[in-house]
């Protein structure tokens, strides 16, 4: 697929009036499996919401709820202030985009983002002319003018996630549901429609939840991000907010690279194995406590400082730094740290090192 060029800036394209969203200790179960313990979330109407985690997590299960493809145990969902469980899945008006297209192989790409329009009752159905309006208009939207008239196979992975976009939006959604829409896609292509999806969305305004398990798709695309994990809500926060302050070790795992060492809180200072790192620990009482930090934030010290001192296990170029695996403490925790590629070390040498940004979750 060739490269997506940005779209024109200009007037926002209305295609359905974006709507808050509101979960209640929405409650799921299948059989004696819960997926779902009491998820509660506010979105505000035109919002960009990542629903981020591991498989299992409960996200896209989340996703289905809203749509209307399940329903929930317990709970309630809102969309803009009616309730939405008491909808029947075509009353709700959601567009819903699969992670495999789910598009109509023996229709065209004109046909294909018609169909929502084209299968509703007589009295609600648009005009044909009105209706191809609105396809050409799509097609233009997602940069894909002139292929209305081919087939899905003759079209890109890219193309065909393109028009499936096309055919939820046809629709005039009040809520837009992207489920993995990227995840059958390799990683040029991927980076090319995220960038594309924000800018589609920045001229939209629907209200969005996206779905994804790819940490960098999340921080890049979304207003705010939900990190889920094993059918609970971990931390709601901007990108910034979830990056740089996780609420638990899990967020701090889950984003981002990470390494974690136990360590010991006295007065507000952090020791390791009974020696002072010279790292504050502020507001974290005193006891066993976890430090994380991340491989790009560590200063390389001299042995005389306050430091943590490791065997340098593994050695390899990491993009613009290179990155080792060093050992450290009697119990030789694994972590990583990165380096200037000048500086080379080799395996089995020491290093001491020290982090100059860092978190501490007590224990």
């Amino acid at each position: 697929m060739n490269a997506i060029t940005p779209i024109e800036p200009g007037a926002s394209v209305a295609l359905g009036a974006p709507i808050d969203v509101t979960i209640e200790n929405v409650q799921k179960a299948f059989g004696d499996t819960p997926a779902l313990h009491g998820v509660s979330l506010d979105v505000k109407a035109g919002e960009l919401v990542a629903l981020l985690g591991p498989s299992g997590s409960g996200k896209t299960t989340l996703l289905r709820i809203l749509a209307g493809l399940d329903a929930p145990t317990a709970g309630r969902v809102l969309f803009g202030g009616e309730d939405a469980l008491g909808l029947r899945v075509q009353d709700r008006n959601v567009g819903f985009v699969f992670q495999h297209y789910a598009l109509f192989r023996h229709m065209t790409v004109f046909d294909n983002i018609a169909f929502g329009l084209t299968v509703r009752a007589r009295g609600e159905r648009p005009a044909k002319a009105e209706i191809r309006k609105r396809v050409l208009h799509l097609l233009d939207l997602v940069q894909l003018s002139g292929l209305d008239k081919r087939y899905p196979s003759q079209l890109s992975g890219g193309q065909r996630q393109r028009v499936a976009l096309a055919r939820a939006l046809a629709i005039e959604p009040r809520v837009l549901l992207l489920d993995e829409p990227f995840g059958a896609l390799d990683a040029q292509v991927r980076k090319d429609l995220r960038r594309w999806l924000r800018e589609i969305h920045d001229r939209t305004g629907h209200t969005t939840f996206f779905v994804t398990h790819d940490q960098e798709e999340a921080l890049e695309l979304a207003d705010r991000v939900v990190v889920m994990s094993k059918g609970r809500i971990e931390q709601v926060g901007t990108p910034d907010e979830i990056y740089d302050a996780p609420a638990s070790p899990f967020v701090f795992g889950f984003i981002g690279e990470s390494s974690f060492l136990p360590v010991t809180v006295v007065d507000g200072a952090v020791q390791f194995d009974g020696a002072p790192l010279d790292l504050a620990a502020l507001g974290t009482p005193s006891g066993p406590a976890t430090l994380g930090f991340r491989p790009h934030d560590v200063t390389i010290v001299d042995d005389d400082q306050p430091a943590l001192t490791g065997q340098i296990v593994a050695e390899r170029r990491h993009g613009g730094a290179r990155r080792l695996d060093v050992e450290v403490g009697p119990e030789r925790h694994r972590v990583e740290i990165d380096m200037a590629v000048e500086h080379s070390r080799r395996e089995g040498g020491m290093v001491a090192f020290r982090p100059h940004r860092w978190r501490i979750f007590a224990r």
